[in-house]
């Protein structure tokens, strides 16, 4: 073979090497269920958190529970329903035909109208369309464990006129420390409904309090979530996974979405990106955050992704997140006294609100949802040539050089 055959040659198999070394670090790639799953099935509880109301996060969700039973995942906890209500929860998802309005009233307790969306009870029904086979699924039954508490005085008549919300007047056991006393309830209830039956969990919650090493402070002092208290006692047997976008932090988010858009993945097949990753030793991990302030294990100063969280699930882009919809024929003759009451609570006035005023409102929350979300990120000016994978480690110097 001529030198210039030989060359091309040689360009050939080296190009072939790095297509087959790029399909082989896609395939190595976990999907966000498969991720997720496989954490689950090490640690005794992985927190997983999110911002309020984004659809496919949900719908994740919902999809997860047939891939984490089949990891030994028993329970899928969460605070949208109240603990008060667990041998409902338990009815519900355990009872030979769905019910529609069983699941509705769950909502209405939670927060009279609010958190009433359709895709919070397409996750319940997942749960029980597995436990009953419907289709059928691998695994063991899941169990909901409801984790919500109900923090605001619930009846008009004991606030005369005042507003609960504005006033922060909480149930009286709580006094000023309901932060904590919420985070101890979570505790508490994983403790009792889980980790002394020696099973596992995957809890669903908002991203602020699913922090376990990470301690943030609030008004001059240390907050305390369900997650610190948890990490302060399992170690590394709870873990903490986020969804992409949800840590407010909109620099780091678009650096993120930098490093995806310049993967070999991201062009490869055409295909949205989607996949779950750990975040000790990748490039993810090593992402820098700005706004996000706290100490790590009692030490203050720079925080980067892997600070905060031990995975990281990758659905889609933060502009592409849509909130979730309004869940169908909530209210009724029987419910409606107490989802008023609930939000006169709140929003009092002489007179009780009535069906259509109720719905109004649920319309207007929804559509103010995206509002609570973190900022859309701005372009990443820095190009991202890199994987976004497991960082490759280097040669040495001269290392592959002919002496």
């Amino acid at each position: 073979m001529s030198s210039a055959g030989g060359a091309a040659g040689g360009a050939a198999d080296a190009a072939a090497g790095a297509a087959a070394d790029g399909a082989a670090g896609a395939a190595a790639l976990p999907s966000p269920a498969e991720y997720l799953a496989e954490l689950a099935s090490e640690a005794q509880i992985v927190l997983l958190g999110d911002q309020p109301g984004v659809r496919s996060h949900l719908r994740f969700l919902a999809d997860s529970v047939p891939a984490l039973a089949a990891a030994g995942v028993g329970n899928l906890a969460w605070d949208c329903t109240n603990t008060r209500r667990q041998a409902d929860l338990d009815e519900l998802t355990s009872a030979a035909v769905w019910d529609d309005r069983a699941c509705a009233d769950l909502f209405v307790d939670l927060l009279g109208i609010g958190f009433a969306y359709r895709e919070h009870a397409e996750v319940l029904r997942a749960v029980w369309a597995h436990n009953h086979g419907q289709p059928a699924q691998a695994g063991s039954p899941v169990r909901m464990v409801a984790l919500g508490l109900a923090t605001y005085v619930e009846d008009p008549d004991l606030l005369d006129g005042r507003s609960a919300a504005e006033l922060e007047l909480r149930n009286w056991w709580m006094g000023g420390h309901y932060r904590d006393v919420a985070a101890f309830h979570g505790a508490n209830v994983l403790a009792t409904e889980v980790l002394r039956r020696g099973e596992r969990a995957v809890v669903y919650a908002d991203v602020d309090l699913t922090t376990t090493r990470l301690v943030q402070w609030h008004d001059g002092l240390a907050t305390t979530t369900t997650g610190n208290l948890l990490h302060r006692w399992m170690g590394d047997g709870v873990r903490r996974v986020v969804f992409h976008g949800v840590v407010d932090d909109p620099a780091a988010t678009a650096r993120v979405e930098a490093l995806v858009e310049a993967s070999p993945e991201s062009g490869r097949s055409g295909a949205a990106v989607r996949f779950g990753l750990g975040l000790s030793g990748s490039t993810l991990g090593n992402v820098g955050l700005t706004k996000v302030v706290g100490s790590v294990d009692g030490s203050a100063g720079s925080l980067r992704l892997r600070d905060v969280a031990d995975g990281y699930l990758y659905l889609e882009a933060r502009a592409q997140w849509q909130p979730v919809s309004l869940l169908d024929d909530l209210l009724t003759d029987e419910n409606l006294p107490a989802a008023e009451a609930r939000l006169r609570a709140l929003v009092p006035r002489a007179e009780p609100y009535t069906a259509d005023e109720l719905e109004r409102i649920r319309t207007e929350g929804v559509e103010q949802l995206t509002a609570q979300w973190p900022a859309l990120p701005e372009p990443d000016p820095e190009p991202a040539g890199r994987r976004f994978g497991l960082r490759a480690r280097r040669k040495p110097a001269g290392a592959g050089e002919s002496a």
